[in-house]
C-alpha cells in the first residue's frame, strides 16, 4: 500500500500544535508508534492521550541542545531503533522589515527552526548509524524558504537553511540507507494563521494569489509527510516538496 507506515517508529518534534499534530494523528492512523514533543509536557502527554496508545509524549525545549540528544536517545532505545525523524519545531513571532529585525530575535528564530532541525538530525542519524537501519528524516520547511517573505527576514532564512541542511545530509547520507528531504508548505489553516484568516483583506489576497484559491488543511501536509516516511519514498532524499497549491509555479 502507498504510504504505508505500519509498524514504523517515529519521532516528531513538535507535534502538538498545526501541521506537527496532524502528522502525529495520520502517523498512529496509519499503524506507526510516534513520538512527539512539546515545550511543556502535561500539553504533550495530553495530545499523545487524546491520539491513542499509539502516541507517547515528551517535553523538549529544542534549544536545550542536550536535551534534543536525550529524547532521542530515549525514544531509539524505546523501540529498539527508531524508523523516522520529523521535524515541524518552529516559530515565527516577528513581523517586521529587515531593517528594524533585532538580532536577538534573528538568533532566537534560527535557533529554533534550523540549528535544532540539524542537532536533532545529527542525533537521530548517529543512532541509525550505529544500528546500520535505514531511515527517513522530514524537516518542515516553508515557501518562504525559496521565494522569501516580506517582514519576515529571520523565519525565510532559516526555512532557506532547511534546504541547504537537507540537500546537504542527504549526500553524507545516502551510503547509510538514511533520507532526507523537505516539505516546504504554503498557507496553511493553522493557529499560527488564525489572525491572517480572520483578516478579509489578507485572506482574499492569498486565495488570489494561490492558484487553488485556498489555504491547505493541516491534513494534507501530513499525508506528504507520511509517504517520505514510508518506503513508498524509498528513492527520494535531498528533495524538496512544494505544498503550496501552485503558489510558487508562477
Amino acid at each position: 500500500m502507498i504510504g504505508d507506515v505500519t509498524g514504523k517508529s517515529v519521532l516528531v518534534i513538535g507535534g502538538t500544535r498545526g501541521i506537527g499534530v496532524a502528522i502525529v494523528r495520520r502517523l498512529a492512523e496509519g499503524g506507526a508508534s510516534v513520538g512527539l514533543t512539546g515545550r511543556d509536557l502535561k500539553a504533550a502527554e495530553g495530545t499523545a492521550m487524546r491520539i491513542g496508545a499509539k502516541a507517547k509524549g515528551y517535553a523538549l525545549d529544542v534549544d536545550d541542545r542536550a536535551a534534543i540528544d536525550d529524547v532521542v536517545k530515549s525514544f531509539d532505545a524505546a523501540y529498539d531503533g527508531a524508523d523516522a525523524l520529523v521535524y515541524s519545531a518552529g516559530i515565527s513571532p516577528t513581523y517586521t522589515s529587515g531593517e528594524k529585525l533585532d538580532v536577538a530575535d534573528w538568533d532566537s528564530i534560527l535557533s529554533v527552526n534550523l540549528t535544532g532541525a540539524f542537532v536533532a538530525a545529527k542525533a537521530f542519524a548517529r543512532h541509525a548509524i550505529e544500528r546500520g537501519r535505514s531511515a527517513s528524516i522530514v524537516f518542515v520547511g516553508s515557501i518562504a524558504g525559496s521565494s522569501g517573505a516580506a517582514r519576515l527576514t529571520a523565519y525565510s532564512a532559516s526555512k532557506a537553511g532547511l534546504v541547504g541542511l537537507a540537500k546537504s545530509l542527504a549526500l553524507d547520507w545516502a551510503r547509510y540507507g538514511i533520507r532526507v528531504n523537505v516539505l516546504a508548505p504554503g498557507w496553511v489553516e493553522t493557529d499560527m494563521t488564525t489572525g491572517v484568516r480572520a483578516s478579509d483583506t489578507l485572506s482574499k489576497w492569498i486565495e488570489s494569489r494561490t492558484p487553488q484559491g485556498r489555504m491547505a488543511k493541516p491534513e494534507e501536509i501530513a499525508d506528504m509527510a507520511t509517504f517520505l516516511v514510508s518506503d513508498s519514498a524509498s528513492f527520494a532524499t535531498g528533495a524538496v516538496f512544494m505544498l503550496d497549491g501552485g503558489w510558487t509555479a508562477g
